[in-house]
């Protein structure tokens, strides 16, 4: 297959209204949305700005949390800082390589292969099993029954639309048998012997049983119901536009990333970033900000910003995403110190698993996958994309 920039297609236009935007507009309030920061410069500056706090997704600047119940979102400054360096080495370029892309490629084969001979499939489900394969692999869960893990992980992510949060509480019957039957044996063997995945490298630094099980649980989300989302979504598109799924399918690992970044680009899995101002801030395009305001940013608008896309921000042109490394521009994966650590491999999750299931002869959604709005992270979530093969 072909890897030449050159090859790709002009670009597909997809419209101001893209498959989501309708969603999300209806889920936000008025005020919000009038008041959002939509400009990229101006995301960009307050995203790495020093002078700002994490916000959202059950984080309260007036609430601190316990330090054992304090996840690496939870944190800003120097904490955060430590916290993520030490986990760092788990999502570079190599080690995706090195010790991801087998477990990948097997797992893909795996659930791609199921898919095939069983001629439908919910793919929501489907992808969120893969994803949850990755992540255990990454983190240190043992994940040999797998389609058990996935649904003890999928029982901890909270429904509740009045939340917040987007898991359930410590307390919750779930969560416990999560801790219970997965993370702690985890834990326990790994102080008998280390390996080099995360509670490994928790333990080294001296973390808390608690604090492990409040990591996990969050990487469990972040990184496994998000890549369920960004693979879902990619293969609606495929599937609306077979154009694009020939190039997908006919194209090298670089090409193919540029578009999966492009369709991101257009469908951020978390639409609205908030922060906290701790002091003033004077934001290009947008103005002084004083200490005290809570601020959202409208990643849709901010990632359709011509002033950092270029002519045409409602194509998906992969042409676009190939001048950058794929998944370092635009605000999908945020910006600043608390962008996504696992974006890379997410994006790599991605690319493996349609590249085995877009070959599939007659691919195709037996309806309109249904969405519905995930209010903890501004999201959308599939809840029902069933697909069905020849």
């Amino acid at each position: 297959m072909s890897d030449r920039t050159d090859s790709l297609m002009e670009g597909l236009n997809i419209g101001p209204g893209t498959k989501t935007a309708k969603l999300a507009t209806e889920s936000t309030s008025p005020a919000k949305l009038a008041s959002a920061i939509k400009t990229f410069p101006a995301a960009s500056a307050l995203l790495r700005s020093t002078d700002v706090l994490q916000s959202g997704a059950g984080v309260s600047e007036s609430q601190p949390v316990d330090e054992d119940r304090m996840t690496l979102f939870h944190l800003d400054g120097e904490r955060h800082r430590k916290r993520r360096a030490a986990v760092a080495p788990f999502f570079t370029l190599r080690a995706i390589k090195d010790r991801y892309e087998p477990i990948m490629e097997a797992t893909a084969e795996s659930i791609v292969a199921r898919i095939a001979s069983e001629k439908t499939a919910r793919l929501d489900q489907m992808a969120f099993e893969y994803a949850v394969a990755v992540a255990a692999e990454v983190l240190g869960l043992d994940h040999s029954d797998l389609p058990v893990i996935t649904r003890r992980i999928r029982d901890t992510i909270n429904t509740d639309p009045a939340s917040n949060r987007p898991v359930k509480s410590e307390t919750d019957e779930a969560v416990r048998q999560f801790f219970e039957t997965d993370v702690l044996p985890a834990i326990e063997a790994r102080r008998e012997h280390r390996r080099d995945d995360v509670i490994s490298r928790m333990l080294d630094a001296g973390a808390s049983d608690q604090l492990i099980h409040t990591e996990v649980r969050s990487y469990a989300f972040a990184g496994m119901v998000t890549t369920r989302e960004l693979i879902v979504m990619c293969t609606w598109y495929m599937i609306d536009n077979p154009d694009l799924a020939d190039q997908f399918r006919n194209s090298g690992p670089q090409v193919q990333l540029a578009i999966i970044d492009e369709i991101l680009r257009l469908e951020p899995i978390v639409g609205y970033i908030r922060r906290y101002a701790a002091a003033d801030i004077d934001l290009p395009g947008y103005g002084l900000v004083r200490a005290g305001t809570s601020l959202t940013i409208d990643v849709r608008k901010a990632n359709t910003d011509e002033a950092a896309t270029g002519p045409c921000p409602h194509l998906v042109d992969p042409h676009r995403a190939a001048t950058k490394t794929p998944g370092s521009g635009y605000m999908s994966f945020g910006d600043g110190p608390h962008r996504c650590p696992g974006a890379q491999l997410g994006l790599a999750e991605a690319r493996a698993f349609l590249d085995r299931l877009l070959r599939l002869p007659g691919l195709r959604f037996v309806e309109e996958p249904q969405m519905a709005w995930f209010k903890p992270i501004a999201s959308y979530v599939f809840l029902d994309a069933v697909l069905a093969v020849d």
